[in-house]
């Protein structure tokens, strides 16, 4: 057990002069030895009872983390990096332990963490449409508040859980008149800062299909917080296009369902926008702009 020596020094205010009186040395024990293995628990944040939890979009869109996943914890101290590490959850579910080939963390006092998922994110991907989701599972970044270390555990569970930090979009689209849909050979959208923020640069993402026997797409977009047009173009399989423009507030954490139907060869949009926040169930609707 590590000890730290801690002065205590007694003062006496008289006539407006300070003394000091005595000094005694007292014992400060810490409550877990320096350097000792930190032990991690996380979840992703949700409202939802883990037996509610839509555990089959897990592939792509997680709800909850699942075995093999791996997160990186940051340790820090005043704002300064002291160490990181890899942490993978394990085939049953039950435990996070240190990655293959990383160092692992020890307990440091005075110290913060904090995690994200997926490890080594670099930004949102442009193409999202690759079949198995880990396009858009790349992009879907992950992260938890600064949690204080004072034992050898450290929690990103409850209020320090795992939040959305982008954002998600989501379009399906519907026939008119009893009419089915043709197949779609391309899906492109378009925006200044859908993948970056960048408040002038037109980026294109080319979004995920979840289903192949649901007319529905999705995409991780950026949080630029900001009022924006996103230009939707369809192709279909005979090579007609379709575009509409969409009005998104592009809200962190926030997921925007979009339906569109297919009338007079043009998208028209349906109704209002479905707004949620990512992590919740809760709904509420609200305009296109």
């Amino acid at each position: 057990m590590t000890k730290l020596k801690q002065y205590i020094l007694h003062f006496i205010l008289v006539a407006s002069f300070l003394a000091v009186v005595s000094c005694t040395d007292e014992q400060s024990v810490l409550p877990v030895a320096e350097g000792t293995p930190l032990t991690v628990t996380a979840e992703i944040g949700t409202t939802d009872s883990p037996s509610t939890r839509v555990v089959a979009l897990n592939s792509y869109d997680r709800s909850d983390f699942i075995a093999g996943d791996g997160i990186n914890v940051v340790c820090s101290r005043n704002g300064v990096q002291l160490a990181s590490s890899g942490y993978t959850l394990n085939a049953a579910a039950t435990a996070w332990a240190v990655t293959t080939g990383s160092p692992g963390l020890g307990f440091l006092p005075a110290t913060t963490c904090r995690a994200s998922f997926p490890v080594a994110y670099d930004g949102i991907r442009a193409d999202q449409s690759a079949a198995d989701g880990s396009a858009f599972l790349r992009s879907n970044y992950l992260l938890t508040p600064e949690v204080s270390v004072s034992g050898a555990e450290v929690n990103f569970t409850g209020d320090n859980a795992f939040g959305h930090g982008n954002v998600k979009l989501t379009l399906k689209f519907q026939g008119s008149g009893g009419v089915s849909l043709p197949a779609f050979s391309s899906i492109t959208l378009q925006a200044s800062g859908l993948r970056t923020g960048d408040a002038t640069k037109v980026e294109t993402i080319y979004p995920f299909r979840p289903d192949t026997g649901q007319h529905s797409w999705c995409a991780v977009i950026y949080p630029r917080a900001a009022d924006t047009d996103i230009t939707v173009t369809v192709m279909d399989e005979y090579s007609v296009t379709y575009k509409v423009v969409l009005r998104c507030a592009m809200q962190k954490s926030t997921s925007y369902t979009y339906t569109l139907k297919l009338r007079n060869d043009i998208l028209v949009p349906v109704g209002n926008a479905e707004i949620e926040a990512w992590d919740l169930k809760v709904r509420h609707t609200g305009g296109f702009d």
